[in-house]
């Protein structure tokens, strides 16, 4: 059976903006208003042979200043999706933050510490992948 791409597409953005709700938003008083935030979604092309090395550049470089900057509460949230089957964008990184400035202050900062930390951490993760996209999308949780 062959799923159209207009499901998969919603249900991946259904996912997403799941996925950068915390929690403790979902549960909020009534009278406040509903969660609205941005998730960025970064696809990438990436030849399966390379992930092995994909996967140790994120949990030595990139999850520990992600995680430093999610308890910080400069991100909300962040996860990577990867697939072996489906079509070609099969590793995807999202941020999960409460808007489009707190996207750029976050962005700035990430990317500072990286360049600090660990210089050269783009050239050794860009050379895995052919091809590279963003996307940003607004969350917003409509009223009851």
């Amino acid at each position: 059976m062959r799923i159209p791409r207009i499901v998969l597409t919603r249900a991946v953005v259904t996912l997403l903006t799941g996925l950068a709700s915390p929690s403790w938003l979902a549960a909020q008083a009534e009278e406040e208003a509903p969660f609205a935030g941005t998730v960025v979604f970064s696809q990438n092309k990436c030849p399966s042979p390379n992930m092995p090395k994909i996967n140790v550049a994120v949990d030595s470089v990139f999850a520990p200043v992600l995680d430093e900057l999610v308890a910080e509460g400069m991100l909300v949230n962040w996860g990577i999706l990867t697939h072996s089957w489906g079509d070609e964008w099969n590793w995807n990184v999202y941020y999960g933050v409460e808007n489009h400035r707190a996207f750029l202050d976050f962005w700035s900062e990430y990317i500072g510490r990286l360049n600090e930390r660990h210089p050269g951490w783009w050239q050794q993760v860009w050379d895995l992948c052919t091809d590279h996209k963003d996307n940003i999308y607004v969350h917003r949780r409509p009223r009851e």
